[in-house]
C-alpha cells in the first residue's frame, strides 16, 4: 500500500501543528505518516506515494545549526531534540527508490513586515532541494500565517492545511 510522509522541522510548534494537519487531510485518500526531520528516514521507498515537507522561516530562510542554536540560546523554555538535524540536512542526505517522486512543501511565516516577508525563502529552497533529490512538484508552495515568530497560528490556518492536504491527496491520488 502506498502512503504519504510529512517531514517536518518545528522550533515552536507551529510547523509541527501545520504538518499534522496536512496529514490529516491526506488521510482521506492516502495514509500518511507524519514525522520530524531528525527522525525521519533519509531513504524513501517505493510505498510512498507523496512526501510533503516544511518548517519556519526563520532568520528569513529554513533553519541551520546556528539559527537553532541562537533559537535554544534566545528561547531557554526551548528543548529541541538536537540542533545538528534539522529540515535542511534531512534534505541534503534525502535519497530516492525512484526517482520522481510526487513532492509539496510549505513554510510557516508571519505577514509583517511586508519587506521581511519578501525576503522570507525557506519553502523556496524547500523546493529546491526536494528537485535536487529527484522529487516532482505537484504544486505549489503553501505559506501558513504566524502571528508573530513563536507563533501562535494565525485563525483558521490548521483548517487551511487540511484542506491543502486533501487537495494534494486529490493531486497523487490517480497516479496510484
Amino acid at each position: 500500500m502506498t502512503r504519504a510522509l510529512v517531514v517536518y522541522e518545528s522550533l515552536f510548534g507551529n510547523a509541527r501543528t501545520i504538518a499534522r494537519a496536512v496529514a490529516d487531510g491526506l488521510s482521506g485518500q492516502l495514509p500518511a505518516t507524519v514525522v520530524a526531520a531528525a527522525e525521519a528516514p533519509t531513504r524513501i521507498g517505493s510505498d510512498v506515494a507523496l512526501l510533503v515537507v516544511g518548517g519556519p522561516n526563520h532568520a528569513m530562510a529554513m533553519p541551520r545549526r546556528a539559527t537553532r542554536e541562537g533559537a535554544v540560546r534566545d528561547h531557554p523554555e526551548l528543548h529541541l531534540a538536537t540542533v545538528d538535524v534539522g529540515l535542511r540536512e534531512w534534505l541534503g542526505e534525502l535519497s530516492l527508490e525512484a526517482p520522481g517522486l510526487a513532492a509539496a512543501a510549505f513554510d510557516t511565516r508571519m505577514d509583517h513586515p511586508r519587506m521581511l516577508v519578501h525576503f522570507d525563502h525557506a519553502s523556496h529552497t524547500e523546493e529546491r532541494l526536494l528537485t535536487d533529490r529527484g522529487c516532482r512538484l505537484v504544486a505549489p508552495a503553501e505559506h501558513f500565517r504566524v502571528t508573530a515568530a513563536e507563533g501562535p497560528l494565525q485563525a483558521g490556518e490548521e483548517a487551511r492545511a487540511r484542506d491543502w492536504g486533501a487537495a494534494l491527496a486529490r493531486e497523487v491520488a490517480p497516479a496510484r
